[in-house]
């Protein structure tokens, strides 16, 4: 399950920026939204003079977001724009890069000279979405000679059309995240980058293959995929590797765990990867905590570098020497960098902070790194440092007039001691225009996962409500991740249990450190996992006055038939329902739904097969025959997150409505 579902993205698409005037210090609105930027990861060049990254903004003219490759000169800031187009990687001369984008009615991947700005079409990607899990990447990279480019491509669609609209399905995943699958596998592609001739599958046959990366010497790629009789009963993706000239594929791992996020090392002799190891695992929200391991290109046995920090390792990247790995974890609700000695497995933390850091990329001779960073009241920048996170400085400044125009708060962390002793985080967030003496209504807003954390990365959401004149708390319970495997798996076989238990202590330790919260006007929202707990949150008690579920789960017996979800409930709760149908039901909050008194809104997308829309819909007649005041908001075409500009819109504003009816 489950991400959050009710982000609000950049996307507003209905107000021009050219015809604002805004004053500094406004509480964030739909107006002042269209300000913000979103900044992707930075790419550095080979030489370290120049980073190129995709950028998108909100464009007046059109009343959408405009995307596009932008240039930035790492000693001076400047920027310039480059081209339209996404996702720009560096050739390893530095002369070009490669992106997707669309010109001239020819949509995939291209090739820009970036001196003269010639750019070359290399070849289109066939897509199918038929669901792999959230960790199995779907990518493209250059050959390190500059030769090919290899990418993850679906076979051709060759299906004719029989003039019937009758569906016939044999796989358990027959559905995808909004529709439902086209059956085709995905394989690794190569293609010349000097966009003549076809691209060629390298990788034919009846199983999926993604998350690729080539060997130092262009010879090799390695990849992962999951060639088990049945592989959407089960999440083992092995490492293989294929021989671009042979075409012979070789094996490389044998584990009951998952393998993903493949790099060879620059010597070539060792591909790091994500890894996991428990045999029963899901392609959504584990609970294991993700490790970074090392295995011998050509095969062998398997190192752990990190299991020393007890962490969950996020986004990671060699050093060019070959002698460490940097990488990124959760930890506290903070996302610092850390290195690893591939040797000794020690592991250093570089940098730490109330902020989190993300899309590592270094020069070719691993002086200078450039990171996305962004804290609490700092949306996404561009930060260059060195080897060593000695000194840093902010590259880039695009959401300064962000900043100026809008007032944003800072949250406050706290930590409690939960009913078993357990220590638990969270955050109190005061409302805009907050005076002493006054009280607050204040909402509690829960994440998704059940694995999420939040951290002190910029939230709009928490800023969307503060600005409205609420109180924010929002809290890691038992399950998030960011505090070791333990807490990890405080909720497996017992989601509602004791997370539960740690919304509601840290609640009130809440409001026994903060006179300003208003006890007797508390609302409570969350979406996706958040959202199943919402829904348990009102079968277990009263003190919330109003109510806002997002993609919610209520039934976790039909949850799992229906869903693409099914190892998730297995590896949750421990096998499969037929024969856990009381534990599943137990905390299914529909048994307990004739307890809701709160007024409670329910949200879905229509389309949504992560969580399907019947979920909302069972909980919603159970409320209405039961008389409680609710409503069942239903979004047209949209799935596990709402992508329509004015979808978004009228959720952001359904939402306070909501709650100034109940709480105001």
């Amino acid at each position: 399950m489950m991400k959050q579902a009710h982000s609000i993205v950049l996307a507003l698409g209905v107000f021009g920026a050219s015809t604002l005037t805004l004053a500094a210090g406004e509480p964030l609105s739909l107006e002042n939204m269209t300000l913000l930027h979103s900044v992707g990861s930075p790419n550095l060049s080979p030489d370290g003079l120049t980073i190129a990254l995709s950028v998108s903004a909100f464009d007046a003219a059109t009343q959408s977001m405009k995307s596009g490759i932008e240039l930035i000169d790492v000693a001076s800031g400047e920027r310039r724009d480059l081209v339209q187009g996404s996702s720009p990687q560096w050739s390893s001369d530095g002369r070009r890069l490669a992106y997707t984008g669309s010109h001239d009615g020819q949509r995939g991947l291209w090739v820009i000279d970036v001196a003269r700005g010639d750019k070359t079409f290399i070849t289109s990607i066939n897509r199918t979405d038929h669901f792999l899990g959230h960790r199995s990447r779907k990518n493209w990279s250059w050959s390190p000679d500059g030769k090919w480019i290899a990418y993850i491509g679906a076979e051709p669609d060759v299906n004719e059309d029989s003039g019937s609209d009758v569906q016939v399905f044999t796989r358990t995943l027959y559905k995808t995240r909004t529709g439902f699958s086209d059956n085709r596998n995905v394989h690794v592609w190569v293609a010349s980058t000097d966009g003549q001739g076809e691209a060629t599958c390298l990788t034919p046959g009846d199983y999926d293959e993604h998350s690729l990366s080539w060997s130092p010497d262009s010879k090799t790629i390695a990849f992962s995929s999951n060639r088990s009789d049945e592989p959407d009963h089960n999440y083992r993706d092995d490492i293989y590797t294929i021989d671009i000239a042979s075409g012979k594929v070789t094996q490389v791992t044998d584990s009951p765990g998952t393998e993903t996020s493949l790099q060879f090392s620059p010597d070539g002799e060792w591909i790091a990867f994500h890894g996991s190891v428990r045999p029963v695992n899901t392609k959504d929200s584990q609970a294991e905590d993700t490790q970074l391991f090392l295995v011998p290109s050509k095969g062998g046995d398997i190192r752990n570098l990190t299991s020393s920090l007890d962490r969950r390792v996020g986004g990671y990247l060699w050093h060019p020497s070959g002698s460490s790995i940097y990488f990124t974890a959760g930890d506290h609700g903070k996302r610092p960098i850390f290195r690893v000695n591939v040797e000794s497995a020690s592991i250093d933390r570089l940098i730490d902070g109330p902020f989190t850091v993300g899309g590592l990329s270094f020069d070719a001779s691993g002086q200078t790194l450039a990171v996305n960073a962004s804290g609490p009241a700092l949306p996404s920048e561009i930060w260059i440092t060195d080897a060593e996170v000695s000194q840093y400085r902010k590259l880039t400044s695009y959401q300064d007039d962000f900043i100026e125009a809008v007032e944003l708060q800072e949250p406050e962390t706290f930590w409690f001691e939960s009913f078993d002793g357990t220590s638990v985080q969270g955050w109190v967030m005061k409302p805009v225009g907050y005076e002493p003496g006054t009280t607050y209504p204040t909402i509690l807003t829960i994440h998704g996962g059940p694995h999420g954390m939040y951290s002190y990365g910029f939230s709009s959401r928490t800023q969307w409500l503060a600005a409205h004149g609420y109180g924010v708390i929002y809290i890691n319970p038992r399950g998030s991740s960011g505090y070791g495997q333990t807490f990890s798996d405080g909720c497996v076989l017992n989601w509602g249990g004791g997370d539960y238990q740690d919304l509601m202590l840290g609640v009130d330790h809440a409001q026994a450190t903060h006179d300003w919260i208003d006890e007797d006007r508390l609302g409570v929202m969350g979406g996706s996992y958040g959202g199943y707990m919402t829904n348990w949150v009102v079968t277990q008690t009263d003190r919330f006055k109003a109510a806002i579920t997002v993609a919610s789960v209520s039934n976790l017996i039909s949850f799992y038939g229906t869903s693409l979800y099914q190892l998730l409930v297995e590896t949750e709760f421990n096998g499969l329902p037929w024969d856990n149908y009381d534990l599943l039901w137990h905390w299914s909050p529909l048994k307990h739904v004739k307890n809701v008194v709160t007024p409670t809104l329910l949200i879905h997308g229509a389309v949504d097969h992560d969580v399907p829309i019947g979920q909302a819909e069972e909980f919603f007649i159970a409320l209405r025959k039961l008389g409680v005041d609710t409503e069942f908001v239903r979004y047209p075409n949209e799935g596990h997150g709402f992508r329509q500009p004015q979808h978004r819109i009228d959720y952001m504003n359904r939402q306070i409505d909501w709650f100034d009816r109940y709480l105001k």
